[in-house]
């Protein structure tokens, strides 16, 4: 049985753990990678037991089908204790845009996969003072103003019930804002980006409760972004995948003595970037100290899908 130590962003005594990078909306790379590591069963149930399974953000942006992978991952959330087991969503830079109102990569195939609003109470109905204060919480999301320039059209497209969802008070939004930026298991430090010296030497908890204040219109006044918007926050870091050197060596030590971690596993910067004679391969860096997972799951990165295991102290790359 897994236990939770020191923090509730710290875990240990971990049976397995499956990490799966960005799938950009690829709902059924998604669904076959749950099903043939043995995480669901074929009705798409959670059925593995002392298992821990990391989604290191990035389910939407680019296109594909969010929603759906949104209400998937829920529900896993709410069988996975039945069996001793956990389900971390991390939030990456693309779910951190969208809450902050940025449809930058959004697409229409997106606007039009989170139009029913009945994808996070997996088809109930909503009643009472639930649904009043959900529908006057969107309500309030969708007034907020739309790029001037493209905001006529983004709103004919869908964009604004899109960003009213995803917005800190809308239906997904919220959601996410319950969600972690880092967790370490079994001393192994999960992040979407990368953890630097400077976001980085902090306990695991203040660090998620930053990003989550600096996203949520409820943050202390006078709140600036500092983390989570940041080119070297831990949402959008690519430092140590494309500026490698030994100084980066030095300061991915540093943050993982700081943890007492062994490894970061890391998405955001897909592998064919990295080095593209391993395109859709999974790459550990640094001596195996970093481990890039992001092969290209969404279907604009050529769904390469893969997860990377780590059971009993080996770390075993899949692939489909």
């Amino acid at each position: 049985m897994a236990q939770t130590t020191i923090s509730k962003s710290v875990f240990s005594e971990v049976g397995r753990i499956l990490a799966i990078g960005d799938v950009h909306g690829n709902y059924a790379g998604l669904k076959r990678i749950l099903t043939e590591t043995g995480i669901v069963d074929k009705r798409g149930h959670w059925r593995a037991r002392d298992t821990h399974l990391v989604q290191l953000g990035d389910i939407l942006g680019r296109g594909g089908e969010p929603g759906k992978i949104f209400r998937l991952l829920r529900r896993l959330e709410q069988e996975a204790p039945e069996f001793g087991s956990r389900v971390h969503i991390l939030l990456g830079n693309h779910e951190a845009m969208s809450i902050s109102g940025l449809l930058v990569y959004n697409t229409l195939e997106e606007f039009q996969d989170l139009a029913d609003e009945s994808w996070l109470d997996d088809g109930a109905k909503r009643k009472g003072p639930d649904k009043a204060a959900e529908l006057a919480a969107e309500k309030r999301a969708a007034a907020r103003p739309l790029d001037a320039k493209y905001g006529k059209r983004l709103e004919m497209l869908g964009a604004r019930e899109f960003r009213a969802a995803l917005s800190p008070f809308g239906k997904v939004g919220s959601w996410l804002l319950g969600h972690d930026s880092a967790v370490s298991i079994n001393g192994h430090l999960f992040v979407h980006g990368g953890l630097n010296r400077a976001h980085g030497c902090m306990p695991l908890e203040t660090l998620n409760d930053r990003v989550r204040n600096e996203l949520s219109d409820d943050g202390a006044p006078g709140m600036t972004r500092a983390n989570v918007l940041r080119r070297d926050g831990p949402q959008w870091n690519r430092e140590y995948t494309l500026k490698p050197d030994d100084g980066r060596k030095a300061e991915l030590h540093e943050v993982l003595d700081y943890h007492r971690c062994r490894r970061m596993v890391v998405g955001h910067t897909p592998t064919s970037v990295i080095d593209p004679a391993r395109a859709g391969r999974i790459l550990p860096l640094y001596g195996d100290k970093l481990w890039c997972i992001d092969t290209g799951i969404g279907k604009t990165y050529g769904a390469h899908l893969s997860a990377l295991s780590l059971e009993r102290g080996a770390l075993t790359p899949i692939y489909f």
